[in-house]
């Protein structure tokens, strides 16, 4: 009878050694295989960051300047995940194809994000609530705007350190704003349209539908009909073809912006000149990943110097 005690004690004993051996083994491999997707996204940031790669600044997909061009070192089908796949995919879009939110105290971008927000279906109470708050949170002064909110509100909600008055130092912070939910409601990739490290123009050879709108009050059908000719002949955008050479009076006569507004647009838009890019390299090793993502300036020699890095 000892012996069978003995024997059963001892398979408990063998069985939970070999239980945490497995676990050991499964948490080590899963750990081996993040700092793997890891690396390959660094792989990805300095090939990216290499001023030689030039078809990198394919980045535009067809028609509305969001949806990035993309190099990847391993093709695989939208959706796979098989266990053996490493790699890494990268993108490379300009910094001014988004609205720089940093200067939302300037009348002009005002303007520009309260048409943004009502091309997105916010109506006028909402939009203007939203600037107003946006735009309360950047200044340095604790005037409110006649819909924005100030400390006294924040403190009403029973929080005693907002707003920051100060520059956004990321778009997370945009959502701590009064009336930004309801942005976010009614459009939830709003995050591709802001950024906060361009140099406070709208490059118009690379921003999106929404945002020429926006910026320019032109209408669609004049914005699509510039994106066509920016696209070039096959009609794509980010390709070789892309048309450079329309130059920003050309882009604003396409866009059907009126003699009086013409002035006061040339000012906050640019077109195929801006210097600041938003790199996102994607590693991944089967299931696991890791994006990273460097803003960095293009300089007079070509070489591209940090701005900012973050990690996903």
């Amino acid at each position: 009878m000892l012996m069978i005690w003995a024997i059963m004690l001892m398979a408990f004993t063998v069985g939970g050694v070999v239980n945490f051996m497995q676990r050991s083994l499964k948490e080590s491999g899963n750990a081996a295989n993040q700092f793997r997707a890891r690396y390959m996204a660094e792989c990805g940031i300095g090939i990216a960051m290499n001023p030689a790669v030039y078809v990198l600044d394919a980045a535009r997909g067809p028609g509305d300047g969001t949806t990035p061009g993309v190099l990847t070192s391993y093709n695989r089908g939208a959706g796979e995940t098989t266990p053996g796949d490493a790699g890494f995919s990268l993108n490379k879009v300009r910094e001014g194809s988004r609205l720089p939110i940093n200067v939302v105290t300037d009348e002009g971008a005002r303007e520009a994000l309260m048409n943004l927000f009502l091309l997105w279906g916010l109506n006028n109470n909402d939009a203007t609530t939203a600037v107003d708050s946006l735009a309360d949170w950047v200044d340095q002064n604790d005037e409110v705007r006649s819909q924005g909110a100030e400390a006294d509100y924040y403190k009403s909600l029973g929080i005693y350190n907002l707003p920051r008055n100060q520059g956004f130092t990321s778009l997370e912070e945009m959502l701590l704003c009064r009336g930004f939910d309801v942005v976010a409601r009614m459009k939830p990739d709003w995050r591709n349209y802001f950024g906060l490290y361009g140099e406070g123009t709208i490059d118009l050879f690379w921003a999106s539908k929404d945002v020429i709108m926006a910026v320019t009050g032109a209408t669609e059908t004049d914005t699509l009909r510039m994106i066509t000719a920016r696209a070039g002949n096959d009609g794509i955008d980010g390709t070789d073809d892309d048309n450079r050479a329309i130059g920003q009076s050309g882009a604003l006569s396409l866009l059907g912006v009126p003699a009086d507004r013409v002035a006061a647009v040339t000012k906050v838009t640019t077109y195929a000149r801006d210097s600041v890019f938003r790199i996102v390299s994607k590693g991944y090793v089967g299931l696991h990943s890791v994006t990273i993502i460097v803003i960095a300036k293009l300089q007079d020699d070509g070489s591209l110097t940090y701005l900012a890095r973050m990690e996903e």
